[in-house]
């Protein structure tokens, strides 16, 4: 079976990772070609050596590029006519014009939605219609929330979905979460002197991931240090604003930044806590890998499906998130049991969410697709 599987981008992020590790996978059995919309670090990871070989950068992603949707479409359909695949795996929405390239040429079409409800309206208005899913032949979502966002706000409903969720390599990130990392620092240049409960927060600084709650939870709680893992700052964030202003201007000592990491793993091994604050996050995979780091991770039932996981396996606070309530309640989580317990519970969570069986059951409906698409 030939697969074309298209990334919105090459980012060292959630979505891209995902996709870049589902075509992994299938590269095992399969001829498998990759496409992104737009360059990144991720192509020049080791993991990815073979993928990166054979990989195509079409540059439509548009924000990076002025081509209508029309236009971007006749491109995809240029690319698929080079590679004729069987099937085209459409790793986002941000890359839902692909959609319809693959149908003109007769491929068996598969969208991985990995964005919330909340999101949808502003990515079918800024990167593809919503009449691109029409051409759908299996829906796949990070959640069972994203494949009901998904049908709630284009009014299609899908017979053939499925819900993904999410997973990962155990053993790359316990085996990478041990190699050396430069320390991060403060806005004043000083790096973290040790001994101090450390809480964690991950992701690309922007309004959607909390990085102003995360900010203010560390103004609340100075005898913790604060560890943003991820960029900060412009250039490599586009966030400004407030929060970036009192970075600068109020600078805080126990507040740490790491910049843009390859290696998220080695910084989230110091940590003692892991605080997601994003304000909406359908299901994001370091959850997952803070957990199985041994780590206690702290969610608000608000932001997306990580509370149906850390019902279970962590501490979910109600509502939305709030650096008030956080600082109200993390003293008592930080400085709570730990010890065996976390060890037990990473074990749980690496038997239930490592990624090879789940990855063996999507490529077995996939082929099932392409064998129901051809008869």
């Amino acid at each position: 079976m030939r697969i074309c599987m298209v990334c919105h981008e090459a980012s060292l992020t959630g979505a891209p990772k995902v996709g870049f590790d589902v075509a992994r996978f299938l590269s095992e059995s399969h001829e498998v070609h990759l496409v992104v919309k737009t360059g990144g670090r991720l192509l020049d990871l080791p993991r990815y050596a073979e993928l990166a070989a054979t990989h195509r950068n079409v540059e439509t992603h548009p924000d990076v590029c002025e081509l209508s949707y029309a236009e971007r479409v006749d491109r995809a359909v240029e690319v698929l006519e080079e590679i004729r695949p069987d099937l085209l795996y459409v790793n986002s929405t941000l890359a839902a014009d692909w959609c319809e390239a693959g149908a003109l040429l007769k491929a068996a079409v598969v969208l991985h939605v990995h964005e919330a409800k909340v999101g949808l309206p502003a990515v079918f208005s800024q990167y593809a219609p919503p009449r691109c899913v029409g051409w759908v032949d299996l829906l796949v979502g990070a959640s069972r929330a994203t494949l009901d966002g998904v049908e709630e706000i284009t009014g299609v409903r899908f017979e053939n979905k499925l819900d993904f969720g999410i997973y990962v390599d155990a053993d790359a990130i316990v085996a990478q979460s041990e190699m050396r990392a430069d320390p991060p620092v403060n806005a004043r240049g000083a790096t973290p002197e040790g001994g101090r409960p450390v809480v964690a927060m991950s992701g690309l600084a922007q309004p959607r991931k909390g990085p102003d709650i995360f900010f203010d939870l560390a103004r609340r709680l100075p005898r913790y240090d604060f560890l943003w893992i991820g960029p900060w700052e412009p250039p490599d964030t586009t966030m400004n604003g407030p929060t970036v202003e009192r970075y600068r201007s109020r600078p805080l000592d126990n507040f740490y930044v790491t910049g843009l990491t390859e290696n998220p793993y080695a910084h989230l091994r110091g940590a003692d806590v892991f605080v997601l604050t994003a304000r909406e996050d359908p299901n994001p995979l370091v959850v997952i890998e803070a957990l199985l780091l041994g780590k206690k991770v702290v969610a608000f039932s608000r932001t997306g499906s990580s509370r149906v996981l850390l019902d279970r396996f962590g501490y979910v606070l109600s509502g939305d998130p709030d650096s008030k309530r956080a600082a109200e309640m993390l003293p008592a989580i930080v400085e709570g049991e730990g010890g065996a317990w976390l060890s037990r519970l990473a074990h749980d969570v690496k038997s239930e969410l490592d990624g090879r069986n789940r990855l063996s059951r999507l490529r077995d409906r996939l082929e099932d697709l392409v064998r129901r698409k051809r008869g």
